[in-house]
């Protein structure tokens, strides 16, 4: 019975099926924890999915939910329950950019485990994914993604830029400028598709959008 769940959740994850992971997590207790197990490789689709389900989920068991789901994934962090973590940055992201009104008040504690390096890229994953819809929630960290553009994980300095872009902030544009050439590879997941892209592409893609930005005040 759990190898069959298991393996319809992950059916459901790789179609983009989310209403029906939700409809899961309505008929069987444990879905997050589920979900959760997934989310060790970043190199499967299947990963960025679960930890995109994880935030749905949550939204969707209301607000004390998404609180026990965050506790655990501290936890988690803070290695004091043996489980894996390597994706709780993300997942907690999640579930504060579905409800941050409920849960922003936990991103300042997020954001202190970043001199951890295993969780550097998913807490910068987490502010590039709040800033479009809540900037005023990650502007104060603008400070840590420009620093985080030297690190020597490319995944951290990619998500750094995407933080700037999302953010719509080209103060640093000269720093990121100066990683146009960087051809290490992370993987890149858009909403939809997995793939492992160069760092100097994001950086090129975000010195284009602020060029546009510009145009654009010109023009008015």
């Amino acid at each position: 019975m759990e190898t069959l769940l298991k393996d319809t959740i992950k059916e459901r994850l790789l179609t983009g099926d989310y209403a029906g992971i939700i409809e899961l997590g309505r008929k069987h207790k444990g879905i997050l924890r589920r979900l959760i197990s997934l989310t060790y490789d970043k190199g499967e689709l299947t990963c960025w999915r679960a930890i995109e389900a994880v935030g749905l989920v949550s939204a969707g068991m209301g607000q004390s939910s998404g609180l026990d789901a965050i506790d655990r994934l501290f936890v988690m962090m803070r290695d004091e329950s043996g489980g894996n973590p390597w994706s709780a940055p993300e997942m907690i992201g999640e579930i504060i950019k579905r409800d941050p009104s409920a849960f922003s008040h936990l991103l300042p504690v997020l954001v202190s485990f970043r001199e951890e390096a295993m969780f550097a890229a998913g807490i910068l994953y987490a502010l590039a994914g709040l800033a479009p819809s809540n900037p005023e929630l990650v502007l104060p960290y603008r400070e840590v993604a420009f620093l985080s553009m030297r690190s020597g994980d490319p995944a951290v300095r990619a998500n750094a830029i995407l933080v700037m872009k999302n953010l719509g902030d080209d103060t640093y544009a000269s720093s990121i400028a100066l990683l146009a050439d960087d051809e290490a590879r992370f993987f890149y997941y858009d909403g939809k598709t997995l793939s492992e892209k160069p760092v100097g592409e994001i950086a090129r893609q975000t010195m284009e959008f602020f060029a546009g930005k510009m145009d654009s005040k010109r023009s008015e």
